[in-house]
């Protein structure tokens, strides 16, 4: 396939494709999410080039019938079709607009940039590719600079950083990078000249980025088409018998690139100054500094637990919204709205999170538009599969065969992503999405154009219906971007802020004007009507804070979050206990990481004198944090108050220390029961013990604080006196065991403690030890180290 001459000059199109391949960089605009600005842009650009095609369309609008054309643009048009369908039935109307505006978006970027590249496939192509390695440079630059201008450690939150502002999240500015790489490729492969050494950079700063980036998705598929990029290139030269000179213009500067960027990405902020980083080290960031010697602590392991099983839990809950709505769905973008008990019951961080993605979206399509939009969806993909297939296998012309070699890999990194994450959503992996597919229909309908096939006319009525969807998609792009932004100011607002305390700087007056929109879901899943609540019970007018949160149940009926505000309205401002019983009761039964439900219910129980409901709740608790000591200690309080029964509250402790061995808050609180428990007879004991101490029978005393020592372990005072007593009874090692742990505990500063156990240490022979106690014990004043020879301090 040669170059041809284009019918049209090529500035225009060069530059309505270059709008496309910018989407990632479009800045966020004061959204909350940069896809805000970035559909609205988007479906700008399709507006922009629906008038150019229209302003020629006789060179344009036309094309000869293929099939190949008519499925994926056909099942596309279906796909869109079921998505209307299936919002019938949807929780929020809104949020199926949204999408649908979103596929019809990327649906009209594709028909238009098919169009334009036919004029002149090759050469536009080139031109792609030049754009990419310019695109790449540019990003891969900031990522870097991340890790240059940070002396920190590698780690997740220095990680994070690289979510750049423009892509949102590290998963997607690393996407786009694994998206792209291929064109670099094809670049290596056949530049020359200046372009060769921009091709390497961009290769070198390329890959580097992704390594930095360690996300595992992307880095695995760029391993994957690496490793064929590598297979191919051998065969191919082996195949012309230039395997030489293959060796030396790509393979090996390929290889060492990717070696110099291994050693750049694992050598910039090591975790272990002294050695490297290692691949594992790219991948899985530990969290923080403190995990550089150590793991990381039950807590954290507990959150990454509950976030890394959750894709698992999201697949499953997915798979059975599609059983229960098989034909068209639960309704296009409602997926964040259907039932997540599953993934509640299972997530063990105190804080709401509402799945909103199913991480594939394959499974998330079939879960939202049922059988019927995911086969229209899935055909799409296996048209361009065949497609791109059918051109590389069957085409001899060695360059055109690494064009189609070069699209296959892209291909195949956007399929790893859509299978692990929601490119979806994300313009900057749509815009690649759309030039990719249009680059393969146009080559194959190039290729394969049949001389006697029906030339089809996209005539003017119809492109005007194009348009009005076009139209209709940026009306609706700049409707939730609107929103977006006014998410960003409530999240300013509100967050850090406590709101049974705290103040907030917008009005309710203001927000509920702002928040009056058609969208009213927010980007994290929260209804606006939840904000409004919020605001409302921050100024104390709580009719209106219950009217919200009734509304906002109404349109989230699984979601807890406003629930809970109910809770807390009636529990503590209304005082309607058994109002805040109905609604924190639901969160606590389904969503169990929530702790605020559980203290809603137990001080309404207790305000309403249900004790077998009280302890209920928090046995039910304990079982699933265990290791929650402040509640173990509740519950012992709580039994001795309500019941009078010391015993009772001490088996509480029993038990908790059963589960949580050698834990010294325990340990200490049950002393507080054993002590009052024991009163008269330690007041006895003690009073013996003294009085063995002055007729000379130490052991008979020693004996005696031993009984006090078995019913308060931690008594130092009585430690104190145990370790002088041994000492007359030459039990030297005891004595320095017992003044030890008095002296760790910091209680006594006159010196006495130390003064001993230097005595103890002096009858052991251990002198250094005894002089280091002394001098201590002579710096706190005690009067006999005062009176002691400067020998023993040496």
């Amino acid at each position: 396939m040669g170059k041809s001459q284009p019918a049209l000059d090529l500035l225009i199109p060069k530059a309505l494709v270059l709008l496309y391949l910018i989407i990632g960089v479009v800045p966020r605009f004061e959204a909350v999410d940069p896809i805000g600005s970035q559909w609205f842009y988007f479906s700008i650009v399709n507006l922009i080039s629906l008038f150019y095609i229209y302003a020629n369309r006789d060179q344009l609008a036309v094309f000869s019938k293929q099939r190949q054309v008519y499925l994926f643009f056909g099942s596309y048009v279906f796909f869109f079709l079921a998505g209307i369908i299936s919002i019938f039935g949807a929780f929020n109307i809104s949020e199926g607009v949204k999408d649908l505006a979103r596929i019809a978006t990327t649906l009209i970027a594709a028909m238009n940039l098919f169009l334009i590249i036919k004029i002149a496939p090759k050469l536009l192509f080139e031109y792609i590719v030049k754009v990419s390695h310019i695109l790449i440079i540019y990003i891969s630059i900031q990522v870097i600079w991340v890790f240059i201008d940070s002396d920190a450690p590698r780690n997740a939150t220095l990680l994070r950083e690289t979510a750049l502002s423009t892509f949102g999240t590290q998963n997607a500015t690393a996407a786009t990078l694994a998206i792209q790489i291929p064109f670099l490729l094809w670049g290596l492969i056949k530049h020359i000249g200046r372009w060769k050494i921009v091709s390497i950079v961009s290769l070198v700063v390329g890959t580097s980025a992704l390594l930095f980036i360690g996300a595992r998705t992307a880095v695995l598929g760029a391993i994957i088409y690496g490793v064929i990029f590598l297979g191919y290139t051998i065969v191919d030269s082996a195949r012309k018998k230039t395997i030489i000179a293959s060796f030396k213009k790509v393979v090996l500067p390929f290889l060492g690139i990717l070696i110099v960027s291994y050693f750049f990405a694992t050598n910039i902020n090591r975790i272990e100054a002294s050695k490297a980083n290692t691949f594992n080290q790219l991948l899985f960031a530990p969290s923080s500094n403190s995990d550089i010697k150590k793991n990381k602590s039950s807590e954290d392991k507990k959150g990454l637990v509950s976030y890394g099983s959750g894709r698992g839990i999201y697949y499953e809950m997915a798979f059975d919204d599609f059983t229960s709505h098989p034909i068209f769905g639960l309704g296009l973008g409602n997926w964040k709205l259907s039932n997540k008990d599953k993934f509640f019951a299972n997530f063990k961080i105190d804080k709401f999170i509402y799945p909103l993605r199913v991480h594939n979206d394959f499974l998330q399509v079939l879960a939202e538009v049922g059988i019927v939009g995911f086969i229209t969806y899935f055909l799409m993909f296996v048209v361009l599969i065949f497609s791109i297939l059918k051109l590389f296998f069957t085409q001899q012309d060695h360059e055109d065969r690494w064009i189609y070699a070069v699209i296959a890999l892209s291909l195949l990194a956007y399929g790893f992503d859509a299978l692990i994450n929601f490119p979806l959503e994300r313009t900057p992996i749509q815009g690649h999405f759309v030039v990719l597919a249009s680059l393969i229909l146009v080559f194959f309908h190039t290729t394969y154009r049949k001389k006697d096939a029906k030339r089809v006319l996209v005539k003017t009525p119809i492109l005007i219906l194009i348009g009005i969807f076009a139209l209709s998609a940026s009306v609706i792009s700049y409707m939730k971007y609107r929103s977006y932004v006014t998410q960003n100011y409530v999240l300013a607002d509100t967050s850090g802020k406590n709101l049974m305390k705290d103040k907030y700087v917008m009005s309710y007056d203001k927000i509920v004007k702002d928040l009056s929109g058609f969208f009213n879901i927010a980007g994290v899943g929260r209804p606006n009507e939840h904000v409004k609540g919020m605001y409302a019970m921050s100024e104390g007018r709580l009719d209106k804070a219950l009217y919200h949160l009734d509304k906002s149940i109404e349109q989230a009926p699984n979601h807890y979050e406003s629930k809970m505000l109910k809770g807390i309205i009636y529990g503590q401002r209304k005082i309607n206990n058994d109002s805040a019983i109905f609604y924190a009761k639901q969160g606590f039964e389904k969503y169990p990481a929530i702790k605020n439900n559980y203290i809603i219910l137990l001080n309404a129980y207790r305000a309403k004198g249900d004790t077998i409901n009280y302890f209920k709740t928090i046995d039910t608790f304990l079982e699933r944090n265990p290791d929650d000591i402040s509640q173990w200690q509740l519950k012992s309080e709580r039994v001795l108050e309500f019941y009078k029964d010391t015993d009772a509250a001490i088996a509480v402790i029993n038990e908790a220390l059963e589960k949580n061995p050698d834990n010294e808050k325990l340990i200490n609180h049950k002393e507080r029961f054993t002590v009052k428990h024991s009163a008269t007879d330690i007041k006895e004991w003690y009073a013996k013990a003294f009085e063995y101490i002055g007729q000379k029978k130490y052991s008979e005393a020693k004996v005696e604080f031993l009984k006090i020592l078995k019913v308060t372990p931690s008594n130092n005072p009585t430690l104190l006196n145990l370790g002088i007593i041994e000492i007359k009874l030459k039990q030297y090692e005891a004595s320095v065991e017992h003044l030890s742990i008095v002296i760790d505990s910091g209680k006594y500063k006159d010196g006495r403690a130390e003064y001993n156990r230097g005595l103890a240490y002096e009858r052991l022979g251990e002198k250094s030890k005894a002089a280091k106690d002394y001098r201590r014990s002579k710096e706190l004043g005690y009067k006999l180290a005062l009176k002691l020879s400067d020998s023993k301090f040496e």
